[in-house]
Parts: C-alpha cells; structure tokens; sequence
C-alpha cells in the first residue's frame, strides 16, 4: 500500500522527552508497554478506521481525535503507512493482554476455555473496526491473512494445555494446532458477517471446545447484548480499546 503522505513543513524528527517513536513490532515484544501518548493515538487511530475506513483517514484528523498536535503525531509515525502498522500490531497486542487478564483467575481447562470464548467474543462484539469490512473488504480480508496466523500463535501460547482437554484433541482426531486453526477462522467469520444469534454461535463454539459434561451452559459474560446483531462503530461505553473520541 502506497500513502502519499508526509510531514508538515518544519517538523523536525526529534525524540521526545515521552519515548522514541515505536516501530510497527514494537508492540508484539513481550514485555513492552506503550507510554500514554503512544496509546492515544493508536486507540483513537483505531476508531477513526473503523468510522472513516483506511482510504479515507487522514492524519490531520489522527491527530484531532488523540489530542495531539500534528508536529507530536508526525514524530511517533512519520507516516499513514507507518502508524497502520502500528496499529495492527496494538491491536495484537490489545488482544493478547486482555485474553491473559481475562485467564488469570482460571485454571482448570474448561474454566479457560469458557474464559477464552467470552472475551474473544465481547473483543469481536466491541471491535472499534468491524464496520470496515462492510467499506473496504478486501483491506480487511488481506489483513486477516496476515494476522491471523500470529493469533493463532498468541491462543497457542497461552490455552496450550488447555486445548488438550478438547474431545477432538484427546482422541488424537485434531492437534491443537489444527484445531486452534479451525477456531481462529471460526472466529474471523463472525468479525466480518453478522451473526442473527449470538448465543446460538456461543453455545456451537461451548460444545467444540468442551467435552459434553461441561458444555451444557454458557458463561453469563457470553451473554449478547439485546442488540449485537448490529454492530454501532460508536460504542457508548469504553471498550477494550479506549474511550471514544
């Protein structure tokens, strides 16, 4: 992707007394944490994507929408093209931290799987993006290819073991891999086509992932919002990736 973009005139690539510019992998580095000017801007990046789409974003708005002057932004991301890919990497990362919060407190399989599959959920359900697929598909489309493959490495990561506990993986029918792979792109299927029945599709994923004894019921946190049928791209509460502009 080509962004004829550039820096106001003057503006000088200096640190900053916050820290450097991040690069686009920054954030998938264990351990990093992004500085409050960093995390501004890509959160507020994020939804404007998800409202404007990719084509249309400009970096004077960025910069509107997080607070920042043009001259701060430019010296973060010295370009659109840059600032993408730093946001996709935030979004990675947003994703990973929250699913390790969300398992911290559960420890036996079933337990982990049912917390995996609330939060996946209410991540999808409250996505700032989602409504871009129904702009510019093919950017979503060439995105997830991309990304997909490094979720699947974070949910291996941390459910490994409990993956084990899957009927299909038990009998020897799947390896985690393989079904980490099915689930990945059960999931990537619900971002971009709505689902008429949230709790229809959560019980579905209940009784993949969790032998019969332990599947009969969903975690109240699966509960869909009355009207998750339609995704709002301006969510009236503060989502897992910030307050709205």
């Amino acid at each position: 992707m080509t962004v004829a973009v550039g820096p106001p005139q003057g503006v000088a690539f200096t640190p900053l007394d916050h820290p450097e510019p991040i690069d686009a992998d920054a954030g998938s580095r264990a351990g990093v944490a992004y500085g409050s000017t960093e995390e501004r801007i890509l959160s507020a990046t994020l939804r404007l994507v998800g409202r404007r789409g990719v084509k249309r974003l400009g970096m004077q708005e960025v910069s509107e929408a997080a607070g920042v002057s043009r001259g701060t932004l430019y010296r973060y991301f010295p370009s659109k093209e840059r600032l993408l890919d730093a946001v996709a990497t935030f979004d990675e990362h947003t994703f990973a931290e929250g699913l390790a919060a969300a398992l911290a407190t559960c420890e036996e399989p079933a337990q982990r799987m049912r917390a995996f599959v609330a939060f996946a959920f209410d991540y999808i359900r409250m996505h700032p993006a989602r409504a871009l697929f129904e702009t510019e598909p093919g950017f979503v489309l060439g995105y997830l290819l991309v990304h997909l493959p490094k979720l699947e490495a974070a949910l291996l990561a941390q459910l490994g073991e409990a993956f084990d506990s899957v009927p299909a993986v038990a009998t020897g029918a799947l390896s985690r891999e393989q079904l980490v792979d099915v689930v990945v792109r059960l999931f990537a299927s619900s971002f971009i086509i709505p689902e008429p029945d949230d709790r229809a599709l959560v019980q579905s994923v209940i009784g993949i992932l969790l032998p019969p004894a332990t599947a009969t019921t969903a975690h109240p946190s699966m509960t869909p919002h009355a009207d998750s049928t339609r995704f709002d791209p301006k969510p009236t509460q503060e989502g897992p990736h910030g307050r709205n502009d």
